[in-house]
Formats: structure tokens, sequence, C-alpha cells
């Protein structure tokens, strides 16, 4: 099992040290990666949008970086720095307890919403669940005792990070939705919506140009934005130490591990978070940890059509081409 694990580890440096060793002499190493990031990316249909940086020399991969996404649910790291910035400032304390309504309730991922209301939750559980789970009930709860989206944003505006804008609740997200196949579903507030649940006649058809019209996104960032609050958080420069290293610690837990980790052996450390929108969107942004090495991934997709199975293969497959090559250069230091 030992000489297996070995091979199983190096197995994604073939695939890059053979197109390096005949790499034209004027070519540098990381843009041998970047041509196989396109490649691997130009294989699905889908538009993207994809940095990467490594965090030890400082080289960088920009594809269409700067063009502004959809985040889907990797808004909640934004959200989270939000909030532990609030901590550090003493507003928040995330030891507080509050028992959760139905009113809380959100649909999509988590499990908060398939348990009885009155259930006494910290603060720090919500977020916990908001980002090992993607948990939309606990994401609400947060943005309800962080000042909402709008305070999110000028936060993220205030680092720097002019792309990233917190668009609106999950509440807010998922009536537009339902909206899109019944226009009476304008009305109804968070318990209203989720008792009554989405309207029957809500079509795939209605769905898709939902999501093509990009009238509703959940957040928004370009990648290079993202990556740069990924980088803050990682040098502790997002928040007080303390406060990173406990978001750090949260990305870490990370249930949804069909991407960035796919094809990575088990001693690689990738903090990170998701945000789906089937079949159009699968996102994945985070760290890519060895013991050389610390890189910055983000990875954005919209507009896809096809197997979805096949987008979530081709974040993870970029993301061993990334670890193979700045593990390899890490220890050639």
């Amino acid at each position: 099992m030992r000489a297996a694990k070995v091979v199983l580890i190096f197995l994604p440096l073939l695939l890059v040290l053979p197109a390096l060793a005949q790499s034209p002499t004027n070519s540098k190493p990381i843009d041998l990666l970047k041509q196989k990031l396109e490649q691997i990316s130009a294989g699905v249909s889908a538009d993207w949008g994809i940095y990467i940086k490594s965090l030890d020399t400082g080289e960088e991969i920009a594809i269409n970086a700067d063009k502004v996404m959809d985040t889907m649910s990797t808004i909640k790291i934004p959200l989270m720095v939000d909030v532990y910035r609030q901590v550090d400032a003493g507003k928040i304390n995330t030891a507080d307890r509050f028992a959760m309504k139905t009113a809380d309730k959100r649909f999509g991922t988590g499990v908060l919403q398939t348990l009885d209301p009155g259930l006494s939750l910290t603060f720090r559980d919500a977020l916990e669940l908001m980002i090992i789970q993607s948990d939309n009930s606990g994401t609400d709860m947060a943005f309800a005792r962080a000042g909402g989206p709008a305070h999110v944003t000028q936060t993220m505006h205030e680092l720097g990070l002019n792309s990233i804008t917190a668009t609106g609740t999950s509440f807010e997200w998922f009536r537009a939705l339902g909206e899109a196949g019944d226009p009476a579903y304008a009305k109804y507030g968070p318990e209203e919506l989720f008792t009554k649940g989405f309207p029957d006649k809500l079509t795939n058809a209605e769905v898709e140009r939902f999501h093509f019209e990009g009238k509703h996104p959940y957040g928004l960032s370009s990648a290079r934005d993202m990556g740069k609050l990924l980088e803050m958080i990682a040098t502790n420069k997002a928040a007080s130490e303390k406060s990173c290293k406990e978001m750090l610690r949260m990305m870490g837990q990370q249930q949804m591990r069909t991407r960035i980790p796919r094809f990575m052996s088990d001693d690689v450390e990738t903090p990170h978070k998701t945000g789906d929108f089937p079949p159009y969107i699968a996102n994945d942004v985070g760290l890519i940890e060895t013991p050389s090495s610390r890189v910055v991934v983000v990875f954005f997709s919209a507009h896809h059509r096809g197997y979805y199975q096949e987008l979530e293969d081709a974040i993870g497959r970029m993301s061993e081409q990334v670890w193979a090559y700045f593990g390899y250069r890490g220890k050639q230091k």
C-alpha cells in the first residue's frame, strides 16, 4: 500500500513534467501550466474565470480573471470575513445563542431546513454549517446578524475588492427563482416561501432562462478579487490572525470534495468553498497546501451545458495540475 501511494502521489507530475522537458527554451514553465489549464477548461462547454497564485513564489495565472461572474455560494467567504472582522472589533460574539424559527429555513444545501423549529444554535454553529455544508439557512442567519448583504459589500470594497458584491440573501435568490415560474411568488415572505415550496410548474426551460439572463446572481466577483481575498485570509490580513486561522479551519472541514481535492492525495490540505447551480455553475475556491507550497486557486464557471460531472472533473484535473507543478517546484528550492 505504501508503494502504491507513492506512485499515486507522483502520477500528476507525469502530466506536467514531460511538457516542461519538451518546451521551447523561450517558454516559462508557468506558461506551460497555463496552457494546460486552458486546454482542460476548453474541453468543457462553459465560460470560465480562473486565477492561480503561489504564495511562495508570487507566480500567477489569470484566465478571464477580471470578468465579474456569479459566485453562487462562494460569496459565503466574503460574508464569513465580514463577520470575523466584526468579531475582532467586539461587535459580534459568535458564542451568542438564538432559536431557529421556520422563517429562518431555506431551500437548497444544508441540514438546518430539516430540523425542528426552536433548535438552539450559537452563531458559530450557523457559520460552521454555512461553510462546511454550504447551509443556506445558516447563511441567512449570518447575513441577518452581520448587517446584511450591503454591509458585506461595503467591507469588501473597503478591502479594495471592488468586484465582490453580496447581491442578496438566500431567501431573495430562491424567491426570484420561484417567481420565474409563478409571478405570485414575488409577494412571499421567508416563512411563506419555505412552507409553500417551489411552484409545480417551474420548468427546466424557465430555470435555464433564469440563469442565462443573469438578472439574479447569488453573488458577484472576479476570480482575481476572490483570489486576493483568499490570500488575505491565508496571510492573516483579512482579519486578526486568530480569526483568519479560524476561517481556514472551517474551510478545511469542507464536506463537498468533488472538485479541488478530487484527485489529490490525503496529505494535501485544501481549505476551500464550493458554489453550485447545477448544471450551469460549479465553482470552487480555496488553497492547495503541501509541505513545500501554498497556492490560491479560484475556479468560476457559468453557462455550462452537458453533464455536471464533466464540469467538476475539469476543476479537479486543473487543480491536480496546479498541485503537481507547485509541489514539484517547491521541492526544487
